[in-house]
């Protein structure tokens, strides 16, 4: 389970940044989204999509233990020979693993996955190439009309950010319950409220989905689903929450349903599969696809229109997809209701 952290307060920035030892202007750096530390000696971060060394390092293994350990006790946590990895919410919201031999084979090590603060517009998004102005039209045209649309990618993609952005164009009158495992999307709208599983040891990420449900949401966004949870989120897409947001880790729009299949079947209520794509198909409008190139750039790599089932088999009309001779993300001429 992973433990909460306390709001951030100056006080609780300060202990970090001392507790981070050598990484302290690392976690410091807005450009850093992530931190490695393979051993001592071997520390990398991750920079606008690219992995690259960090050049600092740690003396001796017991200085990296020491940081390992001062980070896990600003929340209250602990290694020992009986625990030997712990995943945790620094207190700037950060996620961090650390784990330690015997586990660690070769020495401890650590992850920080920084929560990235940037917001980005459409505008942004269309400046960087990620999306074309023809996109970002239908996703507008498609928010207004209230379709549900499921956002996949593989880690590091950008599927937050996606999220992110998709949900600030969101009526601002209308009330939006978000919905996650671990705090990751940074939001901005005025009738926003926040549900977290991590901050609620007694609440399981299922549980929060069926808690929403009564709390008069206009629209949900449901954070990285990758569980049972899952049914509950396609029920209430289907009955009267449309216009809602998920997303998940796939490696395509066809990989991206069977994942959901896989995860409603992990609920165990029953459901045969047949009953489980009826309900895939009722509740997802459209599915958005995102892939980091080998340059490290992010690129919106198809928007297709699931237009339900035929032979027991989705039917998955692509409506744009980045073309990489002209490096946009273009129209393939297909029509579809939520323009």
């Amino acid at each position: 389970m992973v433990r909460k952290s306390k709001p951030p307060t100056p006080q609780a920035d300060a202990r970090l940044m001392e507790a981070l030892g050598p990484l302290a202007a690392l976690q410091a750096d807005p450009g850093v989204s992530e931190i490695m530390v393979d051993a001592p000696d071997k520390v990398f971060i991750e920079r606008a999509g690219k992995i690259e060394d960090a050049g600092v390092r740690f003396a001796t293994t017991d200085e990296l233990l020491h940081t390992m350990d001062a980070l896990l006790a600003l929340v209250g946590e602990a290694l020992s020979p009986a625990k030997t990895a712990a995943t945790v919410r620094l207190p700037d919201n950060s996620h961090m693993l650390a784990i330690i031999p015997p586990s660690a084979v070769d020495g401890p090590h650590l992850v920080i996955r920084k929560l990235i603060k940037r917001r980005m517009t459409f505008e942004d998004l269309v400046e960087v190439g990620a999306l074309s102005p023809a996109a970002v039209a239908f996703f507008k045209s498609a928010i207004n009309k209230r379709a549900n649309i499921l956002v996949s990618g593989s880690t590091g993609s950008g599927k937050t950010t996606v999220v992110n952005t998709l949900a600030e164009n969101f009526p601002p009158d209308e009330r939006l319950i978000i919905l996650e495992e671990h705090v990751e999307l940074r939001i901005e709208h005025p009738r926003a409220l926040r549900l977290a599983a991590d901050s609620s040891p007694d609440l399981s990420f299922a549980d929060l989905v069926i808690c929403a449900a009564r709390m008069r949401p206009d629209r949900l966004v449901f954070g990285e689903l990758h569980g049972k949870e899952a049914i509950h989120a396609l029920q209430l897409m289907a009955t009267g929450h449309d216009g809602s947001l998920a997303s998940l880790h796939a490696n395509g729009p066809e990989n991206a349903l069977a994942r959901l299949e896989t995860m409603c079947l992990m609920a165990e209520l029953g459901i045969g599969l047949f009953e489980i794509r009826v309900a895939v198909a009722d509740a997802i409008h459209l599915i958005t696809h995102q892939a980091r190139l080998e340059n490290g750039s992010r690129r919106i790599m198809v928007i297709s229109e699931l237009r339900g089932l035929e032979n027991d088999r989705y039917i998955l009309q692509p409506l744009f997809r980045y073309n990489p001779e002209t490096d946009a993300v273009e129209p393939t001429g297909a029509q579809s209701r939520w323009s």
